[in-house]
C-alpha cells in the first residue's frame, strides 16, 4: 500500500485522511495536541467554549453522507433558537436561521474527533520544511529532528502559507497557493457562572467591532448552569489591529460588547482572547486542490472553494479521489499497461 503523510488534522485533514485510508497506509500529523482546526474548543475549569467555527449546514449530497452517521451517534446536533440582528447598538431584528444550523456535541471538535477514530493520528508533532525528495519518496522529521520515517505522498491541510512553508523547495511557483488571501479575526471567550437568560442564541452585529456573538452555553449538550459567550471581531477590525497586544484587544471587544447589547464583560469569571490569522477566504476565484503527481506533493484548504466547513471538507474529498486517480495511473504505468 502507497504510504501517505496527512499534515493537519482539522475537519479537511480527517476527512481526507479517512478516504485515502480505504485504499491507502495513511499517517496524520497534527502540531497541536488535538484534532479539530479551526472547529475549536476552548477549556477552562468548568467553561467550554467553541471559539472557531461556530456551526455549520449541510447542503451538498457527498457532505451529508460523512456527517449524517454523527446524529445518529450523538455527535451531532442541531442548534435552534433566535439569531438576534443589532445594528448600531440597537435590536432591530430577530429570526431563525434560513438554514438549519447544526454543531458538535459536546464541543465543536466532537465531529472531527468522531470522523478522526481508527485513523493513525499523531498529535503533537510540526513536521519540518522538506528537505529534497529521495526516490522511495519523502524523508519526514519533526521541528525536534526526531525521525518520522519514508513517506509517498506528503499532503498539506493547513493554510496555504503553512503549506508553501512546508513544501519548502518543492513548493509551487504560481497558483492558488501563492496568491491566496485569507482575513484575520479576533474571539473573545467569556464565561459567567450564572445563567444570562438572553432572549436570542446568537447575534450579527453592524457598525461594531463585532462582527458576530455567540452563546456557546445555548448549544446541546453544553453545561445550561453558566453562560459562555464568543465574540468575533470583524475580519477588518482585526486586519487593522492586527500585531497590538491581544490583551487590550480583548478589552475593546468587550467595551463593543457592552455598548451592543448591555452585557458587562467584567463580570466574567473567564475571559481570554484569541487571534485567527486566517480565519476567513477572502473573495477570489475558486480554485481546485494543489496536486504535483511529479513530487507527489498535493494540498487542500478553505483556500481553495470558501471557508465553510462543508466547502472544506469537500473540497478534501475532491482531493482525495485525485490523488487515488493519480496514483491508479502511476500503478498502470509500472505494470506496462
Amino acid at each position: 500500500m502507497t504510504r501517505i503523510a496527512v499534515i493537519g488534522a482539522g475537519i479537511g485533514g480527517v476527512c481526507l485522511a479517512r478516504e485515502l485510508s480505504l485504499h491507502h497506509d495513511v499517517t496524520v500529523f497534527e502540531k497541536g495536541r488535538g484534532v479539530g482546526g479551526r472547529m475549536a474548543t476552548r477549556y477552562a475549569g468548568q467553561f467550554m467554549i467553541d471559539h472557531g467555527a461556530q456551526y455549520f449546514t449541510v447542503r451538498d449530497s457527498r457532505f451529508a453522507a460523512v456527517v449524517v452517521p454523527l446524529f445518529a451517534d450523538g455527535a451531532i446536533a442541531p442548534w435552534t433558537g433566535s439569531i438576534a440582528t443589532i445594528d448600531n447598538s440597537t435590536l432591530t431584528a430577530m429570526a431563525e436561521p434560513r438554514d438549519l444550523h447544526h454543531v458538535g456535541v459536546p464541543n465543536m471538535n466532537s465531529v472531527a474527533k468522531a470522523l478522526a477514530v481508527d485513523l493513525d493520528l499523531r498529535p503533537g508533532i510540526e513536521i519540518a520544511p522538506l528537505a529534497d525528495r529521495t526516490p522511495g519518496g519523502w524523508h519526514l522529521t519533526d521541528l525536534q529532528g526526531n525521525d518520522h520515517g519514508m513517506f509517498e505522498w506528503v499532503v498539506s491541510t493547513t493554510t496555504a502559507h503553512q503549506t508553501m512553508a512546508l513544501f519548502a523547495k518543492g513548493a509551487p511557483t504560481e497558483g492558488p497557493l501563492t496568491t491566496t488571501k485569507m482575513a484575520p479575526c479576533y474571539a473573545l471567550m467569556l464565561g459567567f457562572e450564572r445563567p444570562l437568560n438572553l432572549p436570542w442564541v446568537a447575534a450579527r452585529l453592524s457598525a461594531s467591532a463585532i462582527e458576530w456573538i455567540g452563546v456557546n452555553s445555548s448549544k446541546p449538550g453544553r453545561d445550561p448552569s453558566v453562560t459562555t459567550l464568543v465574540v468575533h471581531s470583524t475580519n477588518d477590525w482585526a486586519a487593522a489591529h492586527l500585531g497590538q497586544d491581544i490583551d487590550e484587544l480583548g478589552r475593546l471587544l468587550g467595551t463593543a460588547l457592552q455598548e451592543a447589547t448591555g452585557i458587562d464583560p467584567d463580570l466574567a469569571a473567564f475571559t481570554v482572547t484569541h487571534r485567527w490569522a486566517s480565519a476567513r477566504r477572502l473573495s477570489q476565484p475558486d480554485s481546485q486542490p494543489y496536486l504535483d503527481p511529479a513530487l507527489t506533493l498535493a494540498a487542500t484548504g478553505d483556500w481553495t472553494t470558501g471557508s465553510r466547513v462543508e466547502d472544506t471538507v469537500l473540497s478534501a474529498l475532491d482531493l482525495a479521489a485525485m490523488i487515488n486517480g493519480a496514483e491508479g495511473r502511476r500503478s498502470g504505468s509500472e505494470n506496462g499497461e
